[in-house]
């Protein structure tokens, strides 16, 4: 047998993307990601400016990196779909921002559901 070659009756199997669903990987993605990458740094130097020994300098960087991982999430599961513009020096240091201060970006969203 030199070479074998299926001819059967089966195609190749695909599973077809909807149409108006975006990928998953994108401006988004890039965004929470380079966000996080900046937080790194602002919660390390933060804890050293708040803590006084190893414990607590320690304790505050988790805290600020768990709050931060929270946020990327988050915001990221919310802004996913709708987000579709290039990703920008600017726009990453507005994410970094927006992992700090996620609790606030969601409370018009809270307000607008219970009236």
């Amino acid at each position: 047998m030199d070479g074998f070659v299926y001819s059967g009756p089966f195609e190749p199997m695909s599973l077809p993307r909807p149409p108006n669903r975006k990928p998953f990987f994108g401006p988004t993605l890039i965004g929470a990601c380079t966000g996080m990458i900046l937080c790194i740094p602002l919660a390390a130097y933060t804890a050293a400016a708040l803590g006084d020994d190893y414990n607590t300098r320690a304790l505050i960087y988790c805290g600020f990196l768990l709050w931060c991982i929270v946020g990327a999430v988050v915001l990221f599961m919310k802004t996913w779909q709708s987000e579709n513009q290039k990703i920008s020096p600017a726009k990453c240091l507005l994410w970094c921002a927006s992992l700090w201060l996620w609790p606030l970006l969601l409370l018009p969203g809270l307000f607008r559901k219970r009236s």
